[in-house]
């Protein structure tokens, strides 16, 4: 098998992340959302409370886009932050029940999505392509983490 030079790589990276950020937002946007603020709406649902510093390594995103985010979703009634009982420098991230609400029509708005650019594959090369896509996340992360600032 020939190795992907620089351009076949960039394309369709580029494409992918397009028009994903694109449908998303077509589809969130009726429900007053960004796709930014999915994923963190998202997060807090599915772990029921996050420490806010936990959502930097889950969504790899820096500490003041974090605290930004969280700010807006707290503003408009999505998550509620509170100090830690037992650590007062943590805050913990809870969701609300508008929140709540909200979580299964974004995940089915992902799963659409997923199905939508897997349409054509096996289950087997569904599976593979997720597994890959993960590996190629955390060598982003890593190759990040690993430069000097």
């Amino acid at each position: 098998m020939e190795e992907a030079s620089t351009p076949d790589i960039l394309k369709p990276i580029s494409q992918i992340y397009r028009k994903t950020q694109m449908y998303l937002n077509e589809r969130i946007k009726p429900l007053g959302l960004t796709s930014g603020q999915a994923p963190f709406i998202l997060l807090t649902c599915e772990q029921g409370k996050v420490a806010q510093h936990c959502f930097c390594s889950y969504l790899d995103m820096d500490k003041s886009t974090v605290a930004k985010m969280l700010g807006k979703l707290e503003q408009e009634g999505y998550v509620s932050r509170r100090p830690n009982e037992k650590d007062c420098r943590s805050t913990d991230v809870s969701p609300t029940q508008k929140a709540r609400e909200l979580y299964p029509v974004l995940k089915q708005i992902g799963e659409e999505w997923a199905f939508q650019i897997t349409g054509n594959m096996t289950q087997v090369e569904r599976a593979i392509f997720f597994e890959l896509l993960q590996k190629v996340a955390k060598n982003i992360s890593v190759y990040f983490q690993s430069r000097p600032s």
